[in-house]
Formats: C-alpha cells, sequence, structure tokens
C-alpha cells in the first residue's frame, strides 16, 4: 500500500455472487469478510488464475470519497471472469424464468404460533401475492407428503421459526431445554433451501431465546419484531428475488 502524495489504487474485496463487501482492502483492512455477511459465500480480492489484486477505491491526494467502482466482470491483467460473472448471468436467467411462470405464491412454513403465521400471511396478501399455507389446502385424498409436493410450487418461501417445542440433548435433563421450532419447521426450511436457493427462502425468527440449526450456512434468520421491521425485510428479500412489490402497501 503507498501512502504519499501520488495517487494510488487501493483493492476491492467481492463474494464470489458478486457482493461487494469493501473497496478498501489495504487502506482499511477491518473492513474485510472471509465470508459474504448477505449471502455467506467466500470471498477473494484477487483474480483466481493470475492474482491479480482486484482495483478498488481510486486514492488521490486531497479528495476524501466513501465508495468506488463496482465489482468488474474480467481481471483487468489475463481476461479470466472472475467467478460472479457467470452467477450474475445465472441470476438474471433465473429471474427472466420466474416472471415468465407463475410468480405470485409464496409459500409459508410454519409452526403453532398461529398470530405470526396471519400476520405474515396479511402482509403477503396485502402486497399482491399468494400465501401458500398448506393446511387450508383441501387433501383430496393425499398424503401429507403428496400434499406438501403439490402445493410445493412457489418459487419463494418464507420459513417461521417459533418457540413451539421445548429440547434437550439424551446427556442432559429437563432443566437443561431450550425452546426451538417444530422439526416439520426445519425439515421444510431445508427443503426451500434445496430446491430453490437459500436467496430465495426468508427465516423469520420469533424474538428471544429460540434454538436455530447452525447448519444452513449463509441462511440470515430475520427477527420478528414488535416494531414490524421484518416487513420491510420481506419487501426487500422479495424485491431481490425479482418480485416487484411495493413497501408503501404493508405501511
Amino acid at each position: 500500500m503507498r501512502r504519499d502524495d501520488r495517487s494510488w489504487y487501493d483493492t476491492m474485496q467481492v463474494c464470489y455472487n458478486g457482493h461487494q463487501i469493501t473497496n478498501f482492502v489495504e487502506s482499511q483492512p477491518e473492513s474485510t469478510r472471509k465470508r459474504c455477511d448477505e449471502c455467506g459465500e467466500p470471498t477473494t480480492d484477487h483474480c483466481l488464475k493470475c492474482k491479480a489484486k482486484i482495483i478498488g477505491y481510486h486514492h488521490i491526494p486531497g479528495v476524501i470519497g466513501f465508495s468506488g467502482p463496482d465489482p468488474p466482470a474480467h481481471c483487468h491483467e489475463c481476461g479470466e471472469a472472475h467467478p460472479w460473472t457467470e452467477r450474475r448471468k445465472e441470476i438474471g436467467d433465473n429471474t427472466t424464468k420466474v416472471k415468465s411462470e407463475q410468480t405470485n405464491k409464496i409459500f409459508i412454513v410454519h409452526g403453532h404460533d398461529d398470530a405470526m403465521k396471519e400476520a405474515v400471511a396479511r402482509v403477503v396478501s396485502k402486497l399482491g401475492l399468494d400465501p401458500i399455507i398448506l393446511h387450508e389446502k383441501p387433501n383430496g385424498g393425499r398424503t401429507i407428503i403428496e400434499k406438501f409436493e403439490k402445493n410445493a410450487d412457489a418459487q419463494f418461501a418464507i420459513a417461521l421459526l417459533s418457540p413451539d417445542d421445548n429440547a434437550f440433548v439424551a446427556t442432559g435433563t429437563a432443566k437443561n431445554a431450550r425452546p426451538r421450532a417444530r422439526q416439520n419447521v426445519i425439515l421444510e426450511l431445508g427443503y426451500f433451501v434445496g430446491r430453490l436457493g437459500r436467496d430465495r427462502v426468508l427465516a423469520l425468527k420469533r424474538e428471544g431465546d429460540l434454538e436455530v440449526p447452525s447448519d444452513f450456512a449463509g441462511v440470515v434468520y430475520t427477527p420478528f419484531d414488535t416494531a414490524g421491521k421484518w416487513q420491510f425485510e420481506m419487501v426487500r428479500e422479495l424485491k431481490a428475488a425479482g418480485y416487484d412489490v411495493d413497501a408503501n402497501l404493508v405501511l
């Protein structure tokens, strides 16, 4: 890193999905991350082929700035495509595909917290989308698994984690029990993460002591807060997934 009276270029850090972590790797190393806070993917600050650094903020003497260039598609030295270049194309293709299909179904995975379920379903409806709640759908002679598969064709899922059960490890005692979500909620959460990808699954978690799975790398648990901030987080995630929704509708 050069610290003199001449201009110089800092280094950019980007995750493998193309989320920009920082433009200031050298001047502000505390801003770097090993994994992306948004999607959980690994990060890099150099070309994976030739190891050339990804050019970040341009430091110019006497000029104070707080931003820099966007993540480039290719290495400026060897021309190799960065890992996120093809992924961005796939995301774009998926968004186009989703828009061409029936996109209004939002599957709601829930436990025993009816108030939480109804609040989320109400917001989904306000946004002009169709909340899919399994027990409200006709059985049609199907088993519960067949019924689930029949109605699981949504392109986005919202998993509601509420303290419905108390559990402890086999070597522990009842006094060590902690509240956790119903096991069907965890199963269905994993199903949709695998089927749709974690960028199309929103996990809403009741505030307070609630044990959640630690093995879903990159899955962010959004607090289901009393202030209602979760509603706008939902809108943000839906927009990122390609849905045309208006946050003003939830006010």
